[in-house]
């Protein structure tokens, strides 16, 4: 028998002061309960109880017992009170990774209106361009660009980003700018490699769709490299819309081929499933999908 098994039979038995009321309040037979209780009489080795046909009565080691078992299930419930509050409100450190440029232009700012709110919160903010492990780096959230397929962790859709291509008017002055996706193998391309390997650009028209390798003349695994060297005039870009909102607004980059569209992706916010979110986390990504469902910043 547990240490722990006939305790709160007994403390109910003596609060409501019969068998069968403390069964009713606790959804258990009455037998259960007499069972419970002398379970635990014979495991002490001593009677807690006197029982008559009138009354219940407790023994002196019985109120002794009573009263130490009594103030244990109060430090429970105070436990269990304290653990639920907690998981309700957002407090502590909430650990978040992101890309670099979507970090810093975009989720900075959120997560600054987002602590006004909660500012009991503690949050850490880390930029990794390569893929992050929520459990083996400790992260609570990761923001990335498409969705993962790993097991036991959910995929909360913020916002959409397109990609496009841009050049420099300096490099539409001096090459020219493509009248057809094709083209690109004849002209500068800045490319987006990673381990070695570039994917081909691709591009969507109704219900057209061409993938094509450009001409590299540069190459980076870095996007603010490839948008630099864009602005600089060195050759054209394929990059998200994030990437390029301000630079197209102030007029240092020129959507190409704006006939076509490039790829679609999501931008994610990824947690580990769990039978029981954390408030923080719950709270974190509900805003930022409300916040970018309203309006994308870029």
């Amino acid at each position: 028998m547990s240490r722990w098994e006939g305790f709160e039979e007994l403390v109910k038995v003596v609060e409501v002061g019969s068998f069968s009321g403390a069964a009713r309040t606790m959804g258990v037979s009455k037998g259960h309960i007499s069972q419970r209780i002398s379970q635990l009489e014979d495991r002490l080795g001593t009677r807690l109880l006197h029982r008559t046909t009138r009354k219940l009565s407790l023994t002196e080691l019985g109120n002794l017992y009573y009263l130490r078992c009594k103030q244990v299930i109060e430090d429970l419930e105070e436990i269990e009170d304290t653990v639920s509050e907690f998981q309700q409100r957002a407090t502590g450190l909430l650990k978040v990774s992101s890309p670099n440029l979507l970090g810093e232009m975009h989720i900075v700012p959120a997560i600054a209106d987002f602590l006004k709110e909660n500012n009991s919160l503690e949050i850490e903010l880390n930029f990794y361009s390569k893929k992050v492990d929520l459990i083996e780096d400790a992260y609570d959230v990761v923001i990335q660009v498409g969705a993962r397929t790993d097991i036991n962790v959910i995929n909360k859709p913020l916002a959409k980003t397109t990609f496009k291509l841009v050049a420099s008017p300096h490099f539409l002055n001096q090459y020219g700018s493509p009248e057809d996706p094709h083209d690109l193998k004849h002209l500068r391309c800045l490319r987006f490699t990673e381990y070695g390997t570039s994917k081909p650009w691709k591009f969507i028209r109704n219900d057209e769709s061409i993938a094509v390798n450009g001409l590299t003349y540069w190459h980076s695994n870095s996007g603010h490299c490839l948008l630099a060297a864009a602005r600089d005039g060195l050759g054209m870009a394929y990059l998200p819309d994030y990437y390029l909102a301000e630079d197209i607004k102030s007029g240092a980059l020129v959507e190409v081929l704006d006939q076509w569209h490039g790829i679609e992706r999501e931008i994610v916010a990824i947690y580990q499933q769990r039978r029981h979110l954390s408030a923080k986390v719950k709270l974190f990504v509900d805003y930022l999908q409300k916040k970018f469902e309203q309006e994308k910043p870029w």
